[in-house]
């Protein structure tokens, strides 16, 4: 930015200031606020409970039914030349001694009781890979430091308003036009390294089957059942030439 139109912005700022909270030098330290088509960011936010939330920088907006969709804080760009890491959005939050709990982002999406159309989503993201020969990730989750974090993906439900939870705690679904998942729903990389458990669920209550998959399950008991290998009666567990499991009415005889 140049010289001239940094002056004009830093005008234009406290301006804004004076004419949302006060004037003067007392306006400096006076949230800057931006309320639209009635809506309230006091009001907004105390929906977010107790206890109350003061806004540095404030945006409320209630969206009118006029043709257009709303994005209340929108954020658009566009890399062609540069060699370095660009974001269209970042936030960074540092925390130091004795405080409580600090959130990178923290996105609250409700569905209220006279909601009757429409779907509620806390995040989207949208990526897509429209030609090129570069890796395309959805979700990148790192830890970064000495000691290891402690949990990369946590699902929990809030006790505030209910008892809350969610019917499914990570469901894959695709579209009529294709396949959502087409190699693997869950695959652990070459070179991982080695983990302590693969997939615990021993604090896990279970009225259905522990774990359901085409042909073989295992109950909430422990209990395995596979299709391919009952056979209505009592039967001999063998293993094949290829290393798999089957059963048979007669001894298994070894070539």
């Amino acid at each position: 930015m140049s010289k001239y139109p940094a002056i004009l912005f830093g005008v234009a700022l406290f301006a804004l200031g004076y004419a949302c909270g006060g004037g003067g030098g007392a306006s400096l330290a006076t949230p800057t606020l931006f309320e639209l088509n009635g809506g309230s960011l006091a009001r907004q936010l105390e929906e977010a409970g107790p206890p109350a939330i003061t806004a540095g920088f404030g945006i409320a907006e209630r969206a009118p039914e006029d043709g257009t969709r709303h994005f209340t804080l929108t954020v658009a760009t566009e890399n062609r030349e540069s060699r370095e890491d660009t974001a269209a959005l970042y936030a960074q939050m540092d925390g130091h001694g004795a405080i409580g709990g600090i959130w990178g982002g923290n996105l609250l999406a409700y569905a209220h009781s006279d909601m009757e159309s429409g779907i509620v989503q806390g995040l989207e993201v949208d990526v897509g890979n429209l030609g090129a020969n570069v890796p395309v990730t959805g979700i990148n989750v790192i830890a970064i430091g000495p000691r290891p974090s402690d949990v990369a993906l946590g699902i929990l439900n809030g006790d505030a308003a209910g008892a809350g939870g969610f019917r499914e705690g990570i469901a894959f679904r695709s579209s009529g036009s294709g396949v959502a998942v087409t190699e693997a729903l869950m695959r652990v990389q070459p070179g991982f390294g080695t983990v302590a458990t693969g997939i615990d669920l021993r604090e896990a209550r279970f009225t259905g089957p522990a774990t359901a998959t085409p042909g073989f399950t295992v109950d909430a008991q422990g209990a395995v059942t596979s299709a391919p290998l009952a056979t209505g009666g009592p039967a001999f567990a063998c293993l094949d030439p290829a290393g798999r499991l089957f059963a048979s009415h007669t001894p298994c005889v070894a070539s």
